[in-house]
């Protein structure tokens, strides 16, 4: 079986696909409703100036926002720029972000009193503004807040300013997201006095080891430690593949461990979508302390063979061994190459890093 690399971003902006209202000007009378006011319809505007960009990674699939639940917080991707080539003015060259807004909006159009935790960004500023990056604007919205009555779909509203000296450009965006209600509403959905069990999820820790496709191509998950050659019966066996030119990596096993990449960027709506340097432990600081559970790493089906590591060397993988025990997550093992090292005859220096049950 064929892995092949996973795409993680899951939604694609829209305006208007929701329906969403627009409602009063900008002189309000007394019979219409406060638009600060919650359940108040909110006006999502219609201008987009071509001088502020959405971009992404994935620019040319048309995915260019995303959003992902990460612990109980709604975390969002999408990163606006700036083009000063749609300015055809003298001040094109002084075009920069002066203010940024969030609104949550629910599927039917209304104002929504929940807060928004965002990073304070110094304005005015050239650079990009990242959604996701703690660096940038880190937004989130925690799917705890009481401002949320009901669950089912929202969206982030999102408004950015920019100036080049003598007018203002603004570019909004609707980032879709849902509160599930599995998760969230289970009292309304319960007999009175039903109380619902508390998710009692697994810890895992995490090791490095370094293993080889010439010198030591095995590893033995419990141990954490690489096996040397020949490792025909280790957990997991690296072998070099490709061709010259261009050289890979392929994982198999010695004694029946099976292998899949991780499929959380799969799931509608996307669910933590981990990959090398964006580990569990590091997007769910609220976990006290901060770990990585078995629930974080989802995949599909098991196969007996990874091909393509170096093509993917941002994928993480898990691995079940015959002792695998889903209730405990005995036998349950993720990992990924954290820093692949070519060396001679098409072999390499694989640095791992493994995820195994506390």
């Amino acid at each position: 079986m064929t892995f092949a690399k996973k795409l993680f971003m899951g939604s694609v902006f829209a305006v208007s696909a929701f329906g969403l209202i627009a409602c009063g000007s900008d002189s309000k009378s007394s019979s219409e409703p406060d638009p600060n006011e919650p359940g108040a319809p909110v006006v999502v505007p219609t201008q987009q100036d071509a001088n502020i960009t959405l971009s992404s990674e994935l620019v040319g699939e048309g995915l260019l926002t995303n959003s992902r639940l990460s612990g109980d917080d709604m975390r969002f991707k999408g990163r606006f720029g700036l083009d000063i080539t749609q300015d055809s003015s003298e001040n094109d060259i002084n075009i920069k972000f002066t203010n940024i807004e969030y609104k949550v909006l629910d599927a039917e159009s209304r104002n929504v009193a929940v807060a928004i935790n965002s990073n304070p960004i110094a304005f005015p500023t050239p650079s990009d503004i990242d959604l996701n990056s703690m660096n940038s604007a880190g937004v989130k919205v925690n799917m705890t807040d009481p401002g949320f009555t009901a669950c089912g779909k929202y969206n982030l509203m999102v408004t950015v300013t920019a100036n080049n000296g003598v007018k203002d450009f603004f570019s909004t965006v609707l980032i879709p997201f849902e509160r599930d209600a599995a998760e969230y509403c289970r009292e309304q959905n319960q007999d009175p006095g039903q109380q619902q069990p508390v998710k009692q999820e697994i810890p895992m820790s995490f090791c490095e080891v370094v293993v080889s496709t010439n010198v030591n191509p095995g590893l033995d998950l419990a141990s954490c430690t690489a096996v040397p050659a020949p490792a025909t019966t280790a957990d997991i066996i690296f072998s070099k593949a490709g061709t010259r030119d261009n050289p890979e990596v392929t994982a198999t096993s010695g004694n029946g461990t099976q292998f899949a990449p991780i499929s959380n960027g799969d799931l509608l709506p996307t669910e933590d979508d981990y990959e090398v340097n964006i580990w569990p432990e590091d997007m769910n600081p609220d976990r006290s302390p901060a770990t990585a559970y078995v629930s974080d790493f989802k995949y599909k089906t098991l196969g007996s063979t990874i091909t393509s590591m170096i093509e993917n060397s941002n994928q993480i993988y898990v691995a079940a061994t015959a002792a695998y025990n889903k209730d405990t997550g005995a036998g349950f093992y993720a990992f990924a190459i954290t820093d692949p090292s070519q060396g001679n005859n098409g072999d390499y220096t694989l640095t791992l890093k493994v995820y195994r049950v506390q």
